[in-house]
């Protein structure tokens, strides 16, 4: 389930004591999650941004589709793709 709201009220949030400290942590939380994301697709190989991924939030993978996926790691769904083989055939050969 998503929630939407436009800025304007967002912002009158603020003025509630309650959501003061809540909203506040929770930007905070969202501003240092985009930062490393954003250093981690210049700076990490695809197949670590994936596996990270699959990691941190395993239910994406399974819920969401590749193509938003590819589009979230900065890469092809054909590059994907061909990470995905590549982990899977790995994890066979190591069995």
């Amino acid at each position: 389930m998503a929630w939407r709201i436009d800025y304007v009220n967002f912002m009158k949030l603020f003025h509630i004591e309650a959501f003061r400290g809540v909203g506040r942590t929770s930007l905070i939380k969202t501003y240092f999650e985009l930062k490393s994301h954003s250093v981690s697709v210049i700076a990490d190989q695809a197949k670590d941004r994936y596996l990270n991924l699959l990691e941190a939030k395993p239910e994406i993978a399974m819920h969401v589709p590749l193509k938003q996926i590819a589009t979230y790691l900065g890469v092809t769904d054909t590059s994907l793709s061909r990470i995905r083989k590549h982990i899977a055939q790995e994890r066979a050969s190591s069995k």
